[in-house]
């Protein structure tokens, strides 16, 4: 199998749903650290930290995503590369690095989400259902797109209850 027959990505959870995001936009995964808050930022963003002497902005990735918010010291944060600079970004748990054929991503699905251009696929590993995100894309939204996003996944969503 040749390196553009198959994705690798990173594993990791929040709640009871499985994520991944490709290895190659991922530096490391480190444990939960301090953080100190930054006034005025976003709420999604928790603050920054001193990573070996570089500042990096930690954000929430389910605050970023409109989920409700877990903070019990056992996330983990995944830094991710954004050119010259990079992003923490909290979740649950990281579970693994493991490698999906492109023929088990479904790409073309029409995702049921309010960042679904975010959204790389839907991956099959055995019985369970990963959803591969482009975390990059994610972290560099504005967001006010995101709101409006979100504002008009809920119209549609809305829209084709009533219609039923």
């Amino acid at each position: 199998m040749t390196k553009d027959e198959y994705l690798q990505i990173v594993n990791f959870t929040m709640g009871n749903i499985n994520y991944g995001v490709p290895v190659d936009q991922v530096r490391e995964v480190r444990d939960m650290q301090a953080v100190t808050p930054v006034p005025g930022a976003p709420p999604y963003v928790r603050g920054v930290t001193n990573l070996r002497g570089q500042i990096v902005t930690i954000i929430d990735l389910r605050k970023r995503l409109g989920l409700p918010s877990k903070e019990d010291g056992s996330e983990k944060i995944i830094i991710i590369e954004m050119g010259d600079y990079a992003v923490g970004v909290v979740v649950d748990s990281v579970t693994e690095v493991s490698t999906i054929p492109w023929r088990d991503i479904e790409r073309h699905v029409d995702v049921a989400t309010t960042l679904k251009d975010c959204v790389i696929g839907i991956g099959k590993m055995a019985e369970k259902l990963i959803i591969i995100l482009d975390i990059a894309k994610i972290i560099s939204l504005n967001p006010r797109e995101v709101a409006m996003e979100i504002s008009q996944s809920l119209n549609a969503q809305e829209a084709s209850v009533i219609s039923k």
